[in-house]
């Protein structure tokens, strides 16, 4: 016998579920679902950014939060990236309903029992960053907060970084994910905060990225050109914008374009951010403001203020040629033991580096002569000590091949050249830089091809750190 059910006893929201390809709208009348064109492409790593207005929160952002799931889910389907960074998510329940709706992804949120230190710096019940992605192109490695000491520059919402692994077509990258949601509001109290983030971030990803490949994605909440809070001031971000030799924004052409990001805005305020390391695989003029409006009807108050920012990327491209830069030297050794002497190498490149005949001089004469078949990976170091017996465990590290290294303590140069006798990278120092016993010196910011030689202890609280970066962390 058919069931029969009185139609006053129904919700809408109950017969949307039933029917299974329905919405509600705001008067609580049955809508279509939204259909949404593919931005994604199968050759490409495709990338998007999303605000979703406080997304599942009561008493905050569009007031009918089964349509506000509904229509996420349906620019997320149809979209059909790989990849999302979010921002403004409340409610975890809603984003695990918006996990279970679409097939094939998987996330997880700021607070989430994964990422380190999550849970003390975001609270169920407040806005929240996070991650979406397809489990088949996407491997997450780790996650954590960072910059959780300018958390009030912030806005309470320290950064997301995932490390990841992106498989598209056969190949494959590890790179590092960076989800931003700075401070709002056009103030001058606000924007100062931003500048705040922005010396942090920025001092954060040369210290401790470079060489690597970072994305730093989301809702920056400024411009790239002039800042949104009036009186011709510079964007809060105009330190990462002017440094070209290691950044690139893919979101410029917003600016250049006066595109805008949100609904009432005029202005770009959500953006992508690349390290150099990434930026060879970024496709060109691949950057778009997704106006999915268009699509959904009455979007500024269902769905969010905010439109999807995408970018992509070729993991097919040829990465950058490998390039060996001088690191740390440490020409006055702890003691008297002259085989503790060394010299840092590190790969800054996209590429491997073959070593072999490489040769590592003084002023005087060549004291290493690397063997063949040695070589380094992009992003890694190897150190050359005056001897074996000072080589500690846990580190790439040769002794000289001529039996020492004889650094100057009152000043020398060390030159690293090809077999050619042609000079990859050279450095000539002081005495100030060389009569401290124990302590070397390290390029600032470590492991920049730009950066200039100080003493270690001026960037680190040791003194010397062979075969890691300053900071003590792995290479």
């Amino acid at each position: 016998m058919p069931r029969t059910v009185s139609p006053f006893l129904i919700s809408a929201t109950v017969l949307a579920g039933w029917l299974g390809c329905a919405t509600v709208d705001e008067a609580g009348d049955l809508a279509a679902a939204v259909t949404v064109p593919a931005r994604g492409t199968a050759s490409t790593l495709d990338i998007g950014e999303w605000n979703l207005e406080w997304f599942g929160a009561t008493g905050n952002g569009p007031t009918n939060k089964a349509l506000q799931l509904a229509n996420v889910r349906d620019v997320i389907g149809g979209a059909d990236l790989d990849l999302w960074a979010l921002e403004e998510v409340v409610s975890a329940t809603q984003f695990d309903q918006l996990k279970a709706q679409l097939t094939g992804y998987d996330g997880f949120l700021a607070n989430d029992p994964s990422v380190t230190s999550g849970s003390s710096f975001y609270t169920s019940g407040e806005q929240k960053v996070g991650v979406l992605f397809k489990s088949s192109v996407i491997a997450v490695r780790g996650a954590r907060l960072i910059l959780t000491s300018s958390n009030n520059a912030f806005a309470g919402r320290p950064p997301l970084e995932v490390d990841l692994t992106a498989t598209v077509d056969g190949a494959s990258i590890d790179f590092t994910l960076i989800v931003l949601h700075a401070k709002a509001m056009a103030d001058v109290t606000s924007y100062n905060r931003r500048v705040d983030a922005s010396n942090a971030l920025k001092a954060y990803l040369d210290a401790s990225h470079p060489g690597d490949r970072v994305l730093v994605t989301g809702d920056f909440n400024d411009d790239l050109g002039v800042s949104i809070s009036g009186g011709g001031r510079a964007s809060p971000y105009k330190s990462f914008v002017d440094d070209t030799a290691h950044y690139t924004w893919p979101s410029k052409a917003f600016t250049d374009a006066n595109q805008k990001t949100t609904v009432s805005g005029s202005r770009p305020i959500d953006h992508h951010l690349l390290t150099a390391e990434l930026a060879p695989f970024y496709v060109a003029d691949s950057a778009e403001v997704y106006r999915v409006d268009q699509f959904v009807p009455k979007y500024g108050t269902t769905t969010t203020d905010h439109f999807p920012t995408l970018a992509r990327y070729s993991l097919g491209a040829p990465p950058s040629p490998a390039r060996l830069i001088l690191n740390e030297i440490l020409a006055n050794e702890p003691g008297s033991d002259t085989a503790g002497e060394l010299v840092e190498i590190v790969n800054v490149g996209g590429a491997a580096a073959d070593l072999s005949g490489l040769t590592l001089s003084d002023s005087t004469a060549v004291r290493h002569v690397f063997a063949d078949g040695t070589t380094l990976a992009p992003g890694k170091a190897i150190v050359v000590y005056g001897g074996a017996a000072a080589i500690p465990a846990g580190i790439t590290a040769v002794p000289a091949s001529t039996g020492g290294l004889s650094l100057g303590n009152s000043g020398d140069t060390v030159t690293l050249r090809d077999g050619a006798g042609t000079s990859i990278d050279a450095v000539t120092y002081p005495s100030s830089l060389g009569a401290v016993d124990g302590v070397s010196m390290n390029r600032n910011p470590d492991a920049s091809a730009t950066g200039v030689f100080a003493l270690h202890t001026a960037i680190s609280t040791s003194p010397a750190s062979p075969g890691t970066r300053a900071n003590g962390t792995g290479f």
